[in-house]
């Protein structure tokens, strides 16, 4: 019955005639993409600030799954479209309810109609086509429909909500399901994000993507189980940019150097901001190789000791590309929220995996100069770093 989804977007709605029609054409283009991931054939087309979708229904249910986690939607409805005839209209709506009343199997329901001209040209206002559908289906009730079943209007709190859109056809559904919202993956360039296991940089990749960044993910891998999160934690990902790539950098040797180095020299305290210092500089290299515009992390301020606002200042001195750090305002509960709501949180905290080069006492308050001496001493002792190539 429901082989076509009516998909709602808000931010591209705003925008000029010309960037709306490239973004739309952009998002048009993530859910094929996103579709094809699973093998889901489906056409689409635009409306009138709108886009539609028509898929085989079988595969209704994997389809609200995917659109669920694509930016740029808002909310989106499987829908049955009929022609703009009022008994049409009336005929497709009764259809479309009936099947809903039956799907809850209760007794007594309440209702409301809800319409939206989205072109005005139709001869009946939205208010008069919610009190002509809404009489014809109490009508149907009291008459020869189900008698087991009692029907009372609710226009606050209704249990089912009728809806019909009027644009170049009539769309007639009863469920809204809610979208990322955003803006489409790419609509605003790339960035590079540093991705650990943890629990922090999938969230913080995934509000770059919210807000239209295409994304480079770049793993620093100092151990094979947090490879083997992060692999796990990419594909989650995936789902809300599929065009991201996952680049993966053999850095266990050069923090194990970092940590010795600094160690024979009594300043091991500044191991976590040499190593951030030089894991940015990676960053910068493999931001400029894949054509990226930022560098993203997912730093919070004071969250841990490399955290707090100076020693944030300290580590990123230096850095060329700008460095995006869409946590920083965030505490961690809102942290766990979100990461629990995008799907990585279980992933992200099924293993605890601790840097095993983390200082007894890491300085909180970090000293330019002395940074930079320090990564210039390390860097000196262990080569060209930026040679390694990544793995994947």
């Amino acid at each position: 019955m429901f082989n076509k989804v009516l998909i709602r977007y808000g931010e591209i709605g705003i925008k000029s005639r010309g960037t709306r029609r490239r973004f739309e054409e952009i998002l048009k283009n993530n859910i094929k993409l996103a579709l094809k991931r699973y093998e889901i054939e489906g056409n689409i087309r635009t409306l009138h600030r709108r886009l539609l979708l028509e898929v085989d229904d079988s595969n209704l249910e994997r389809v609200v799954s995917i659109l669920e986690k694509i930016p740029g939607i808002v909310s989106f409805s499987p829908v049955v479209e009929c022609n703009l005839d009022l008994e049409e209209i009336e005929r497709t709506a009764l259809e479309v309810f009936l099947r809903r009343v039956r799907e809850l199997g209760r007794d007594t329901v309440t209702f409301r109609v809800k319409t939206q001209r989205v072109k005005k040209n139709f001869p009946l206002t939205s208010v008069e086509v919610n009190r002509y559908i809404g009489e014809r289906i109490l009508k149907y009730f009291q008459g020869a429909g189900p008698g087991n079943i009692t029907l009372k209007v609710d226009l606050k709190n209704p249990e089912i909500t009728l809806g019909i859109e009027i644009i170049d056809r009539a769309y007639v559904f009863t469920e809204v399901f809610r979208g990322v919202g955003g803006l489409p993956v790419n609509s605003q360039g790339k960035v590079l994000v540093l991705l650990s296991d943890g629990i922090d940089s999938p969230v913080a990749a995934f509000l770059m993507m919210k807000r239209g960044c295409g994304t480079v993910l770049l793993h620093l891998k100092i151990s094979e189980e947090g490879l083997e999160k992060v692999e796990k934690i990419y594909q989650v990902l995936r789902d809300y940019d599929p065009t991201s790539k996952l680049l993966v950098f053999d850095y266990r040797g050069i923090l194990k150097a970092i940590r010795e180095l600094l160690e024979e020299i009594g300043e091991e305290r500044y191991t976590c901001i040499v190593c951030k210092r030089i894991m940015l500089k990676i960053a910068q290299e493999y931001a400029k190789r894949f054509g990226c515009e930022g560098i993203t992390t997912g730093d919070n301020i004071g969250q841990v000791a490399s955290q707090t606002l100076r020693n944030i200042y300290v580590i990123s001195e230096g850095i060329s590309y700008p460095v995006f750090r869409p946590l920083i305002g965030l505490d961690k509960v809102e942290i766990v929220d979100i990461a629990k709501r995008i799907g990585t949180y279980n992933i992200s905290t099924s293993k605890e995996l601790r840097c095993f080069a983390v200082p007894r006492y890491p300085v909180t308050r970090g000293d330019v100069e002395k940074a930079r001496e320090l990564e210039r001493y390390v860097l000196e002792r262990i080569g060209d770093i930026l040679s390694n190539k990544p793995l994947k």
